[in-house]
């Protein structure tokens, strides 16, 4: 049983609701809790209990985290909060009292060596945590990161289809440095696999049909999702026809009980900025942190391939049949 802490940024993407939805729908899961982070962290505090609340599992806690970077950082994307979750209103749970870092130290604190976090957004909360506590890496079982850029996904026209400005990093780049400078059992899960894993469309379109709770919401989220996608696209110069409903989140949740779903590399991978060219904007830049690999003592295993078909599959089966 791995008893897990969910630390997201849920509300501006879709897949850190179908990340929670999948934890609540496995058996290999003790979620112990759900913190937030980066920006209004309170609203996608009550985001997460409205869809903890609505497939029946109000127990877990919710707490609300940092929602500044810890330096100077700007958002690359803006987002939809509460789009589609909301459709019947707000929730009757509400976040806890205590916040998401003190919680954090916690828990980590009362049961060394048990705890696993997952982070689906900027690690502002878990390098805040670093922070506070100087034991907290030490005690912490497993920090699994949804992050970085590793090998660049090169499509057949010699296209790069993966981002060069990762997300969830990149909005809180001190952070960053911190948490992988820290020591940490770290498994970071890039964005270059996680693109690996889209749902079928057979897949979208059974939860249409879903009987289940999860099911529903999965739908109710995925409706309003392709405008939302378009703006988000065209707002960073990404070509509009390459999209998917990739499960980049609920991959790194579903790593942590099963790592058989993708190769590791044990590598040592430095947070840091280099010249980075942005062919979009005819330009170099020097103010993107990258994930870059080198020839030095590993400090992470890296996700490097993943069983794609087995994980989707996974995925939409817990949803439709894992019974929340």
């Amino acid at each position: 049983m791995e008893r897990m802490i969910i630390d997201t940024d849920i509300g501006t993407y879709y897949d850190d609701a179908f990340a929670v939805l999948l934890a609540v729908n496995s058996p290999e899961v003790q979620l112990e809790g759900v913190t937030t982070v980066y920006g209004d962290t309170r609203l996608r505090a009550e985001i997460a209990c409205k869809i903890l609340e609505f497939v029946g599992a109000p127990e877990v806690p919710v707490h609300a985290g940092v929602g500044d970077p810890l330096g100077e950082a700007e958002a690359l994307m803006f987002g939809f909060e509460g789009e589609g979750i909301f459709d019947d209103g707000r929730p009757t749970k509400e976040p806890e009292k205590e916040g998401a870092v003190e919680f954090m130290v916690r828990l980590v604190r009362e049961n060394p060596g048990e705890i696993t976090i997952c982070t689906l957004g900027a690690v502002s909360n878990v390098a805040a945590a670093i922070r506070q506590d100087p034991e907290f890496v030490r005690n912490l079982k497993h920090l699994i990161i949804m992050g970085g850029v590793i090998v660049p996904i090169v499509d057949e026209k010699g296209v790069t289809r993966s981002p060069v400005e990762e997300y969830n990093l990149n909005n809180d780049p001190v952070a960053a440095k911190i948490v992988f400078e820290s020591g940490a059992n770290i498994t970071l899960v890039p964005i270059d696999v996680t693109l690996r894993v889209p749902m079928t469309q057979a897949q979208i379109d059974s939860m249409r049909t879903a009987s289940s709770k999860s099911g529903q919401m999965v739908h109710r989220i995925l409706e309003p999702w392709p405008e939302q996608e378009r703006l988000i696209y065209l707002s960073v110069g990404i070509p509009t026809e390459h999209t998917g409903i990739w499960l980049h989140d609920p991959l790194t949740i579903a790593v942590a009980y099963d790592p058989s779903l993708v190769t590791v590399a044990k590598l040592h991978v430095a947070a840091e900025y280099a010249p980075t060219v942005i062919l979009r904007d005819m330009l170099i830049r020097n103010d993107i942190l990258r994930t870059i690999p080198k020839k030095k003592a590993p400090n992470m295993s890296v996700a490097v391939d993943v069983d794609a078909d087995r994980f989707t599959e996974l995925f939409a089966d817990r949803i439709i049949n894992g019974g929340f």
